[in-house]
């Protein structure tokens, strides 16, 4: 739940783009007619036009805040439902306009605030459609857990109004919801009144462990547990629990800057990694990338890419070292693994490798900042509290990275990831930046 309110906001703040370009569109358009239509008056400058900003966009933000017109649950539900929504935002928007500039005795332009009202209901209702296109690529692969529920009914809604895949956790024990949260790819956990009621408050436990959003019914009310938010789904009110919430505009400035941050860096670097992929190719045969599939947020696989720095076959050849392994926990890590090439232990000495990795960043995959993902096959073996790591999107560089990589146990890697999740904040991602240089130049547990 907690990463869909940056996307809200984005999703709220491009609306807002649209409305004043709207504006723009329409005085441009009034000015290209009045030829044509001798009726009208002269046209006025742009900036005189200005006040119907200061009277419509308030009022416009905040029928679409009460409408949820800018809503994931609205970009997925129904179209029509949709539109509803757009045309009571915009006639909530208009009859604000109207009443202000009429009351206030402001003379206005009547032609006009027609043409911007039916410009900006056209333009929104053009970028809702890319929206929700966009909103159906993006989660389309987001999965509720329904416990206690069948496919029916207010599993329906959580499919048809949240956009999400649903799948039925038949028995509502803990230890059978730990079982299939511990095999990843679930966003959230909806847990249905007909589950027994001393069986709820253990459910929120093991999804408080997980990292991964509770929605009870309103009829848990009395759970005598931390303060839930609340979200209607349908005609349902469910009660969300979750164990961290970040400040979701903060939130959505990392997104931003993520994204922002690795476009510039692939661009900036080009040339380092033109002459990278050049070496990797010369000494060693096979490809340039080394593409792996590593669990990403709350465990969904994504194909992670470095600079290969093994040779050709080595992933065949992992169980045969296992022997060697020297890390504890479900990871494997060799200090002298004889299957990383000459090159290989250079880029991965300096954190070379990960460069290809801004690409993961770009399309969404990962963030700069964030805990390390791990091969599927490991994050599987992922347990209790440690699964709570998933909760928050992977990233290049983190609180383990800056504090000694391989030469860390596993116990004190997961301590730290699970502290970077529930401290998050923006101020701590730039400390993090600002230690990922001395690190990286000092190689300290890089193998």
């Amino acid at each position: 739940m907690r990463h869909e309110r940056p996307l809200e906001v984005a999703v709220l703040v491009q609306d807002v783009v649209v409305v004043l370009l709207s504006l723009l569109g329409a005085s441009v358009l009034r000015e290209s007619l009045i030829p044509l239509l001798p009726g009208l008056k002269a046209s006025a400058p742009f900036r005189s036009d200005l006040h119907l900003l200061l009277v419509f966009l308030p009022a416009w933000a905040l029928g679409a805040q009460r409408n949820g017109l800018h809503t994931l649950q609205s970009l997925t539900g129904p179209p029509l439902e949709l539109v509803r929504k757009l045309l009571f935002t915009q006639a909530w928007g208009a009859i604000a306009l109207v009443l202000i500039l009429v009351g206030a005795q402001v003379a206005f332009n009547r032609s006009l605030i027609v043409l911007f009202l039916l410009l900006s209901t056209a333009a929104l209702a053009l970028s809702k459609s890319a929206q929700r296109r966009w909103v159906a690529r993006a989660y389309g692969q987001a999965l509720a857990l329904l416990v206690g529920m069948s496919r029916a009914g207010r599993a329906g809604e959580i499919e048809q109004l949240r956009g999400r895949q649903v799948e039925v956790v038949e028995e509502w024990t803990p230890e059978a919801l730990r079982a299939r949260l511990r095999e990843g790819g679930a966003d959230e956990v909806v847990i249905s009144p007909v589950v027994p009621r001393a069986g709820v408050r253990p459910l929120i436990e093991v999804c408080d462990e997980a990292g991964v959003p509770a929605f009870v019914a309103m009829e848990r009310l009395d759970l005598d547990l931390r303060a839930p938010d609340a979200e209607v789904i349908g005609r349902t009110l469910y009660l969300v629990y979750s164990r961290h919430q970040p400040d979701p505009l903060a939130l959505f400035v990392k997104t931003v800057g993520d994204r922002l941050a690795a476009v510039a860096g692939l661009l900036l670097l080009s040339p380092l990694l033109a002459l990278i992929s050049v070496l990797v190719k010369l000494t060693s045969a096979g490809p340039v990338l080394f593409v792996q599939q590593r669990g990403g947020l709350n465990g969904h696989p994504f194909p992670m890419l470095k600079f290969r720095t093994m040779r050709r076959g080595a992933e065949a050849e992992r169980d045969a070292l296992l022997a060697q392994n020297e890390a504890d926990g479900p990871v494997f890590k060799m200090a002298r693994d004889p299957r990383v090439t000459a090159v290989g232990g250079v880029l991965r000495r300096t954190s070379l490798d990960e460069l290809p990795q801004l690409i993961n960043v770009a399309v969404g995959h990962m963030s700069i900042v964030g805990p390390r993902p791990l091969p599927v096959i490991e994050t599987r073996e992922l347990l209790g509290s440690h699964r709570r790591r998933l909760s928050m999107r992977p990233g290049i560089t983190g609180l383990w990275q800056v504090s000694g990589r391989s030469d860390l146990g596993f116990e004190e890697w997961m301590a730290l990831d699970l502290q970077y999740v529930d401290r998050w904040s923006l101020s701590l991602d730039c400390a993090i930046l600002l230690r990922t240089l001395p690190a990286v130049i000092s190689g300290r547990g890089a193998h």
